[in-house]
């Protein structure tokens, strides 16, 4: 008898389930590259991002203790870095690993720091995370997979970016503030009032000289559609939107945070379509 309760102790100890490893932690600085790594590290990983209400601009954010917090006791940190959440370094622990998005996707200064809007950058920091990934223990195969997917998903976006290029390539348009505008440059778009935008973004006063260029942009209607950042406001801005909206300019309203409920492919497939819409439109 007691023979038998231990074949039986030791029957059941072989096919009890093993316990699954804890999910690893992964802190971002913006909800965007969550979302990014949530999709590359599946179930095996769990994400938290310290800035995910819309509307809020990074480069303006005062970080909490709570922030600080959370940062240092991740597995992983990612930043966008390019000056646009470098706030967030100090928090990062000396051991835990840490992804830049600025350093994967070489970033220099003058580029356009608003790198989750960039395919190209998209592509090489969701290859980094998948490789994090697998140094720190997660499935191989299964990463590879995930990432697989991601990246031709990517392809299809830029695939049709090209075939605007092709219908719109040369177009001018007008940009209240540069995000995204690499995804706009890619569909062979020109914006005419950089000076304007990079003054926005960096939240100086635009020269009288890039005023007048808007204005005029605007008065002539040179322009196809204007680009609106629904998170940065100014009374100028608000003058230049009207404008835009007297001579029944279309507008494009693309911010710089991940709508809730959306994937990143799926918001930067709505941006597209609503700027080959605003497009298709002008041209009629």
């Amino acid at each position: 008898m007691h023979r038998f309760r231990t074949l039986c102790l030791v029957g059941s100890l072989l096919t009890a389930p093993v316990a699954s490893a804890a999910p690893m932690p992964v802190v971002c600085v913006e909800s965007v590259w969550c979302n990014i790594a949530a999709q590359i590290g599946g179930p095996e990983v769990t994400t938290q991002a310290l800035i995910s209400t819309p509307g809020i601009d990074p480069h303006e954010l005062t970080p909490t203790p709570s922030m600080a917090r959370q940062t240092a006791r991740a597995a992983l940190v990612i930043l966008n870095g390019a000056t646009y959440d470098n706030w967030a370094l100090p928090f990062v622990s000396a051991s835990a690993p840490r992804i830049i998005a600025a350093q994967e996707a070489g970033w220099k200064v003058g580029d356009n720091p608003h790198l989750f809007l960039n395919p190209a950058a998209v592509r090489k920091v969701a290859t980094a995370m998948a490789r994090v990934f697998v140094r720190q223990g997660l499935d191989h195969e299964a990463v590879q997979q995930r990432l697989d997917a991601f990246l031709a998903q990517i392809e299809s976006l830029e695939s049709w970016s090209e075939k605007l290029r092709k219908t719109y390539d040369g177009t001018i348009i007008a940009a209240m503030e540069p995000v995204g505008g690499d995804l706009i440059q890619h569909m062979g778009l020109h914006i005419v009032d950089a000076g304007f935008a990079l003054a926005v973004m960096h939240h100086a006063e635009p020269s009288p000289r890039d005023v007048a260029v808007l204005e005029t942009a605007l008065d002539e209607k040179t322009v196809k559609l204007l680009i609106v950042n629904p998170a940065v406001r100014s009374p100028q801005i608000d003058r230049m939107v009207d404008k835009a909206r007297s001579s029944a300019l279309p507008l494009v309203m693309l911010g710089e945070t991940l709508p809730p409920g959306l994937s990143w492919q799926e918001w930067v497939s709505s941006i597209i379509e609503s700027v080959q819409k605003a497009l298709d439109g002008a041209s009629r």
